[in-house]
């Protein structure tokens, strides 16, 4: 009986050592996680907006990281649309509103100045209709 000894691929060492290291550095890494940076902007609150000639208010909470809230219409005659799928991502808000008549999907630039938060080039999106509007936060 021969002894087979074993000898080692240099290049399977190598691919070896890169995987180890790889999953080593995989393991010891916390788990990846959004910054929590202080929100550039304090949207939660009663607003008040326009999309002409629609007009109401909305009403933004924050519950944990995220926000949600409700629409009421007083052209329309609609309250309490649900606003849900709040992001804000530097200056730029986004929201979606579940209502009676379906889903809009809202977003534009968030921007304070001289102490009043307002949402200025607002765009709205429904199916293949879409518009714009405004909306100022409530003090």
């Amino acid at each position: 009986m021969s002894t087979h000894r074993f000898t080692p691929n240099p290049v399977h060492v190598a691919l070896a050592a890169i995987v180890s290291l790889s999953v080593v550095g995989c393991a010891t890494r916390p788990a990846s996680k959004a910054a929590s940076a202080s929100p550039r902007f304090d949207i939660e609150g009663t607003w008040s907006w326009l999309q002409d000639p629609w007009e109401g208010e909305f009403v933004l909470t924050k519950k944990g990281d995220s926000y949600t809230g409700t629409l009421d219409d007083v052209v329309e005659g609609t309250f309490g649309d649900k606003i849900l799928d709040v992001e804000v991502s530097g200056d730029h808000i986004k929201f979606a509103r579940y209502g009676r008549f379906g889903v809009q999907h809202w977003e534009g630039t968030l921007e304070e100045k001289d102490g009043r938060l307002t949402i200025t080039d607002g765009r709205w999106t429904k199916g293949g209709d879409s518009g714009t509007f405004s909306a100022e936060k409530k003090k």
